[in-house]
């Protein structure tokens, strides 16, 4: 059986999401933008769309929703490590990179619809270091919430959206920060980010 497929704001990409070749594969796809609420559009089986930072995870979320209310398969392509945790976390079933082959995007599509998460080999990589390095030296001095902060902080996240993101207020990410400076011995991003990329935490 086909499976209906829609692609929002993927328009850069948009030829790599080859109609034609994918519906060789059982996958129908239409390209659709965030705006575009075509209630005459069947309910698609799986929505990939992309990540837009300067939104809100939340807010992204309910744009993408508002396009397919009833589908409950979403993928993105595009978010980094914090960003791409925090999707799975609403709800995403797969973060997946932008330069993937039509058979891969159709193998993706089936594994998210069928209610299996897919996640990106690179984003999990990072993922799984975080896990791991935030108990060794020097992170193991840090508290989880100033771990959290501080991969943020070197993915050169707002402090506005990391109080957004964790929950927390923005006084509470200011203090995290300062803390920070003072546990690792680093003043600034760029030295956050060099540090960040030395250990592994995110993708240089």
């Amino acid at each position: 059986m086909a499976i209906r497929l829609l692609v929002v704001d993927l328009e850069s990409v948009a030829n790599r999401f080859d109609t034609a070749a994918l519906a060789v594969l059982g996958v129908l796809a239409d390209i659709a933008e965030s705006a575009d609420s075509d209630r005459h559009r069947p309910q698609p089986d799986v929505v990939w769309f992309a990540d837009r930072a300067e939104l809100g995870v939340a807010q992204r979320l309910a744009e993408i929703r508002a396009i397919a209310p009833e589908c409950r398969a979403l993928a993105v392509s595009g978010a980094c490590g914090s960003r791409a945790l925090a999707y799975l976390q609403a709800g995403v079933v797969g973060v997946a990179d932008f330069g993937l082959d039509n058979r891969r995007q159709a193998e993706i599509a089936r594994r998210v619809q069928g209610g299996a998460y897919y996640l990106d080999p690179d984003i999990a990589q990072v993922l799984a270091i975080r896990h791991v390095k935030r108990l060794l030296e020097p992170f193991n001095t840090l508290s989880s919430r100033e771990f959290d902060v501080f991969c943020m902080l070197a993915e050169d996240f707002a402090l506005q959206d990391i109080a957004e993101q964790l929950g927390i207020s923005r006084k509470t990410v200011s203090n995290c920060q300062t803390s920070l400076k003072l546990k690792l011995g680093l003043q600034g991003r760029p030295t956050m980010k060099k540090f960040a990329e030395s250990h592994g935490l995110i993708s240089g």
